[in-house]
């Protein structure tokens, strides 16, 4: 799953060595959390503050509510 948008900084806090857990309200998906890579660094710290509107991407491994792999006959 994957999707873009824009958005507003609502908090970020540091994880790890060099990520950063960052909150942001988007306009087409509500209030979304995630992981920026390397957002400790201070081309993004700056970026990553508070109140700052940002363009996102966000991806995610996860499948949609009722979305199965499993087909609805098996087992026969």
């Amino acid at each position: 799953m994957e999707w873009h948008d824009t958005g507003f900084v609502l908090a970020a806090r540091r994880h790890g060595e060099s990520g950063v857990i960052v909150e942001l309200l988007t306009r087409e998906h509500g209030r979304h959390a995630g992981l920026v890579r390397g957002g400790q660094s201070p081309k993004l710290r700056a970026v990553l503050q508070p109140g700052n509107e940002v363009a996102a991407v966000w991806r995610g491994r996860l499948m949609p509510p009722g979305f199965s792999t499993i087909p609805s006959d098996w087992p026969h």
